[in-house]
């Protein structure tokens, strides 16, 4: 065989890059083509070679110096000391000859002919040196007639690429991309061919080409590979430069089909981020940490940052504050805005090496959101469709009794001396309050009244309600739809490059009295000004309209140890706590009125004429710049102007429970109890009066913010030799402007045209009550930063990182040691797999070693570094006895500073078989210090308690990703991913003095030697075995039917564990047959507790639902020696108990605890691709994919004492509702 010919059966040209290699696999040909493919090698070749050394634009010089040195090797110092990279048939190239040669600063192309010598010839094509023997070049000779195919390969973010092999498929014949992405091939064929494009971490494309036809090829980034690039928000950084722990997650990798919020997809899918959904209302965000708490009283929010911009919050809701339910919790989310169809990629910064540039704000974490952009070529068209049907919750998951057993305790408490007359007068009455009020009912005309008072009728009368088995559930939530639809489309050319995206979000509602829509829009231009200068504009914004419940915020009783919320009126929890004896129609269909709050309610009603309204509108305006000066040294300009604003409507109408509530003085009795009521201090002798006689209320919160962020930077960046240096230095300039505005209104009434009717008594009636009706409130935040980070690398074996970074704000205290703060890191990463020792070792792809070490800060919004002053009441004797006063909330700190922490992290990133075996490993720990909390003073200046940056806290844990292929052939794929973090906090160093109430309540509470957000319990001492009543150890130690919730004396409490867990994590399983796959998804924690919700009282109303567990309470004496479930209270043990709060003492024992661990099947989809011969023959379609998902279907394991209850969802009402089992048909097509 001559050379020709084995040229041609063994083209395997190599791309050389650092240590990549990019090759072009065997053909097999049948040997009656033998001898044309031969041919068209030769003329192919002699096209190439065509450019020759002549074409250089300037002269290059280099210097080697070597001793019997590969050949290979000295290629390789050659592509780090130029801009040249070779590319060579390594069949025909002997890479493994020794070259021994000294050249001092000598041009490139004679330095290349010392290097080769005789045997081998080059070509120079752009920035490409072509090796090749020197024998084939005599070969090359015309005579068969060339068809020519041409095109240009980029990836999916537009950007062309280098060094791909195109391969006419079933033959030897082909080439590989120029340095900007461009291919030739000539071949001896007119008729179409099939084109073979691949490049070592993207998925190999085969397109059917016609020759004089230009192609547009992108290739999609392989997901085998670790990811390749860090996108740190300041920059984008080599995954093999990294030194960091980060995580990268692309669009694919997190998109659930269903699921609108961002931040929840993040769920199981990050070591080492914990994901608690305690609320599923769209706005409230899920509890987010990253690496577990860094603060005790601060926010423990990573940092969210946006095209490298960091996304402020328009209202400070801390994680502790998400579960509360309160209406400001609608602003919780961060992102509930961004289309998730416009996300690029996600970068996860864990470390102080990740998060270096950014200083003093990123303790807790960043989370980098990089959205998409234009892609060069034709114009892309693609359109998403998400239909998704939100099942109804059922009683089958709950152990809630039914209205028969219901009527049996309601019949046991009317036994007790509880269900009588008195009802008719009671704040809260259900079945038995109605019964009562139909017997004093006298109708004159016909002389009877509403109900006669006989055994009979009574009976007659409660047996239609026992029979009732009322199904809230069904009567308050519905199997809703919601759609999302989105439409982008992206085009452009070397010079520009444009995306743009719309959507609209339309949630009908899972619940009565809830809906959601949101439209977002997002346009992107990047334009190449000049070969050296680069502009990027983008705007993208967002519109929101909510409906609501109408709730209140919650009120924390620390006599009592609860919280309290004001005609609360949430579906889930209504339909949770709410007698199923009940009913919502009448025998006529309907509605029927019970009595809460001493007014006639019905929950249909009440959800129609008290609901809150929320509009907000977020806008970004963003200008990117880059100039490079000159080569190596480039300027980046960053600037970002956002306007937020939120307007939230409270309207409760002239009809609802809450304005009648106002309005019920039907009697003396209830005119003395009802609280709604003002009585004058100016005349104690006069009964309590409405001064609410006509409308409602109209209650109205604005925010409003409006921030700048400024970022100036250099970027320097150098190879000498092996040798290679990237630097970063600049400052960034950022001011946030908050405005909160409220007004209460009086007497609104919407039915008479919004005509508004006051009594100027009610406005007396508030500010007696130190109710402002209304306020407003400014902050001006202003921050400036210096930073600087230095990389240096050797020949991509050793890296050493370091940086420094000065932040100041005004929001701290006034001295300069207190508002400024410089934070450092310093960092090493070993690639061990880049040693020359390990390239034996073929079955290890990547193995490296990572250090870091650092200090992190944040910034804690909890305390006041300025004197506070705000509205309260004096203490009297009696409730009615009171003053409005300015109380001082907080003295002057000038000291107030960062909270800070020094950050250890070590890892591990191992890549074997091909990267069939993926496995990232970290270990960290953090010491936490002057972190804010409150301390005892001598009460110098007013204040006895004070809060200080003085407390400690240490922090360790571990991070593992696991990333399996078992099966990746063309027809069949599984691949396996397994993410597990572990976090353990322990508070150090913490003076406070917590009340027994902070530290058995359901979000936890600080104690020094124990973790963030324990969870205490007041430990249980049995039932009383004459009356059933519960006892508990108390503060003194003593057993006792009572405690002091106030008390600061915890040793006798019971430490249950932390609320938050220490053990979380996802597995994901990828099934694929041809174009079929099917994905499952589980999420798990483990190692917290969980308080349940309190269920008993020392006084039922029949309003109340209960739990199963109230068929085995105590009854007779004698049976406290086999239940602990205390008994239902007669009307005289009540009474004695009036001033004791046992029963609430009982909701906080040990026996309502459960463990938080859970398994749950997160997600389950089905995905079908449309094959590639049906796109082609549409002629319009690129692709198309249909996906069937199920989401929050299976909770496979959890505590049984939940009996229902979700692990993570805090039952708080206001506007908070778990998250929905839902069903989703997903769509998407590209045109």
């Amino acid at each position: 065989m001559d050379e020709g010919q084995q040229v041609m059966l063994d083209l395997n040209y190599k791309f050389m890059k650092k240590k990549q290699l990019i090759a072009i696999p065997r053909g097999q040909l049948l040997k009656k083509t033998l001898r044309i493919m031969r041919l068209t090698l030769i003329l192919m070749l002699a096209f190439i070679f065509d450019v020759n050394a002549l074409g250089f634009s300037q002269v290059v010089r280099v210097s080697v110096h070597c001793q019997n040195e590969l050949l290979s090797k000295v290629f390789k110092d050659l592509e780090n000391q130029t801009d040249y990279y070779f590319f060579f048939n390594d069949k025909n190239v002997n890479t493994d000859q020794r070259v021994t040669l000294s050249i001092q600063e000598e041009e490139l192309e004679k330095a290349l002919q010392k290097i080769i010598g005789d045997g081998y010839q080059y070509e120079i094509s752009n920035n490409l040196i072509i090796i090749t023997k020197a024998k084939i070049a005599a070969q090359l000779k015309a005579g068969v007639e060339k068809k020519r195919f041409t095109g240009v390969v980029r990836d999916s973010k537009g950007e062309s690429i280098p060094g791909v092999s195109v391969v006419v498929k079933g033959t030897t014949t082909g080439t590989a991309t120029d340095l900007d992405g461009k291919f030739t091939i000539d071949c001896p064929s007119d008729k179409p061919m099939v084109l073979v494009f691949s490049f070592v971490g993207m998925k190999s494309k085969e397109v059917t080409a016609t020759p004089d036809k230009p192609l547009s090829i992108v290739l999609e980034d392989d997901a085998q590979v670790l990811e390749d690039v860090v996108v740190t928000g300041y920059r984008s950084i080599s995954k093999t430069t990294f030194t960091g722990s980060s995580t990268k997650l692309q669009q694919e990798d997190i998109a659930q089909k269903g699921v609108v919020d961002v931040s929840r997809m993040l769920e199981g899918q990050v070591a080492g981020v914990s994901i608690q959904n305690v609320s599923g209302t769209f706005g409230a965000a899920p509890k987010v940490r990253v690496r577990g708490a860094t603060s005790l009283s601060g926010e423990n929010k990573p940092l969210w940052v946006i095209d490298g911009v960091v996304h402020e919050d328009i209202v400070s809701v801390s994680n502790d504050e998400l579960t509360s339910g309160d209406p400001t919790t609608l602003l919780g989310s961060a992102v509930a805005g961004l289309n998730a169809n416009d996300i690029e990629s996600i970068d996860i910064l864990k470390d102080a090496a990740a998060t270096a540039l950014y200083g003093a704000r990123a303790m807790n974490g960043v989370v980098v959101v990089t959205t998409k952009k234009g892609v060069e070529g034709r114009p892309i068209l693609r359109y998403s469709g998400n239909f998704t049907v939100q099942f109804r919750p059922t009683y089958a998951d709950y152990d809630i009794l039914n209205s028969g057993d219901q009527m049996s305790i309601y019949a046991e408490l009317e036994r007790k001396g509880f269900l009588n007359s008195d009802l008719v007068n009671d704040a809260n009455s259900g079945v038995y309050g109605k019964m009562y009020k139909l017997i004093n009912t006298y109708d004159p005309e016909t002389g009877e009244f509403g109900l006669l008072n006989t055994v009979e009728a009574r009976r007659q009368f409660l047996r239609r309600y026992a029979n009732a088995n009322t199904d809230w559930f069904k009567v308050l939530f519905r199997n809703s739809l919601q759609q999302e639809h989105s439409i982008s489309i992206s085009a452009g050319n070397q010079k520009s490059r444009t995306y743009g995206s719309l959507s609209f979000l339309n949630d009908e509602g899972w619940s009565i009295g809830t809906k959601v829509r949101r439209y977002t829009a997002n346009i992107r231009n990047d334009l190449k000004l000049a070969d050296n200068l680069n502009l990027g504009l983008q705007v993208i914004g967002s519109v929101r309209d909510q409906k609501a419940p109408g709730a209140l915020s919650r009120r924390s009783n620390t006599v009592e140890g609860t919280y309290d919320r004001d005609f609360d009126i949430n579906p889930f929890s209504y339909a949770l706590n709410t007698s199923r004896a009940m009913t919502c129609y009448d025998e006529d269909g309907n509605l029927e009125f019970f009595t809460r709050n001493y007014a006639p309610f019905n929950i249909i009603h009440e959800l129609r004429n008290n609901s809150i309204h929320l509009k907000m509108v977020d806008v970004k305006a963003q200008v990117d710049l880059g100039w490079e000066i000159v080569k190596g040294l480039r300027y980046e300009f960053t600037g970002a102007v956002r306007y937020v604003k939120s307007d939230r409507e409270h309207m409760i109408k002239e009809k609802s429970n809450m304005a009648e509530a106002y309005r019920a003085d039907y009697n003396s009795t209830i005119r003395k109890n009802n609280n709604f009521l003002y009585k004058d201090p100016d005349h104690p002798e006069a009964e309590p009066v409405s001064v609410l006689p006509y409308g409602g209320f109209y209650n109205r919160t604005e925010d409003q913010l409006t921030s700048y962020d400024v970022r100036n930077s250099l970027k320097f960046n150098k190879k000498f030799g092996l040798h290679e240096l990237n630097m970063i230095g600049g400052i960034q300039v950022k001011y946030a402007d908050r405005q909160a505005f409220n007004n209460t209104g009086y007497g609104y009434q919407y039915e008479e045209g919004g005509n508004v009717s006051v009594d100027y008594r009610i406005m007396k009636m508030m500010i007696e009550s130190n109710f402002p009706y209304y306020g407003m409130g400014t902050t001006r935040d202003r921050f400036v930063a210096f930073y600087y980070n230095a990389d240096y690398g050797y020949d991509a074996r050793y890296i050493f990182s370091g940086t420094v970074r000065y932040d100041g704000t005004n929001a701290l205290g006034k001295s300069r040691t207190a508002r400024w703060l410089p934070t450092w890191n310093v960092s090493a990463k070993w690639n061990i797999s880049n040693e020359h020792f390990m390239e034996p070792v073929k079955w290890v792809d990547q193995l490296s070693l990572r250090a870091s070490y650092g200090l992190t800060a944040s910034m804690n919004s909890s305390a006041s570094a300025s004197a506070k002053f705000v509205d309260g009441t004096t203490n009297r004797p009696t409730a009615g006895d009171h003053e409005s006063v300015i109380t001082m909330d907080a003295l002057e700190n000038k000291d107030l500073t960062w909270e800070k922490g020094h950050v250890l992290n070590l890892g591990i990133d191992l890549g074997l078989f091909n990267r069939r075996l993926d496995v990232i490993f970290d270990y960290w720990k953090r010491n936490s210090f002057d972190l804010i909390a409150t301390m005892k003073t001598s009460g110098i200046g007013g204040k006895i308690s004070k809060k200080a940056n003085y407390a400690d806290m240490e922090s360790s844990g571990f991070d593992i990703a696991i990333g399996i292929t078992p099966i990746r052939t063309k027809d069949w794929g599984w691949k396996s991913n397994f993410t597990l973090g572990y976090t353990k906090t322990k508070i150090t160093n913490s003076k406070n003095l917590p009340s027994i109430n902070n530290m058995i309540r359901s979000t936890g509470g600080n104690l020094e030697g124990y973790p963030v957000g324990s969870l205490f319990s007041i430990q249980f001492c049995g039932l009383t075995p004459d009356t059933g009543v519960p006892l508990i150890l108390d503060q003194n130690g003593e057993v006792a039917e009572t405690i002091d919730f106030q008390s600061t004396n915890l040793q006798y409490l019971k430490y249950e564990g932390p609320v938050d867990p220490t053990y979380t994590g996802g597995w994901s399983n990828t099934f694929r047959w041809k174009d079929l796959s099917v994905n499952v998804f589980l999420t798990f924690q483990a190692g917290n507790k969980v308080r349940l919700d309190g269920q008993f009282k020392k006084r039922y109303t029949e309003l109340d639902a209960m739990s199963k567990v109230f068929k085995d309470r105590w009854m007779h004496p004698g049976d406290e020696k086999y239940t602990n479930v205390p008994s239902i209270p007669d009307a005289m043990t009540v009474s004695r108990l009036s001033s004791k709060y046992a029963y609430s003492a009982y909701n906080y024992t040990g026996l309502r605890v459960a463990k938080g661990d859970f398994v749950r099947l997160k997600t389950i989809s089905l995905t079908y691709r449309l094959p590639k011969y049906i796109l082609e023959k549409t002629r319009i379609l690129s692709d198309m994919t249909l996906t069937v998902a199920g989401s929050n279907l299976w909770l496979i394991y959890a505590d049984k004492k939940f009996n229902g209850q979700d692990p993570e969802f805090y039952n708080t009402g206001g506007v908070a509702q778990p998250l929905a089992r839902q069903f989703t048909v997903a769509l998407n097509i590209g045109f």
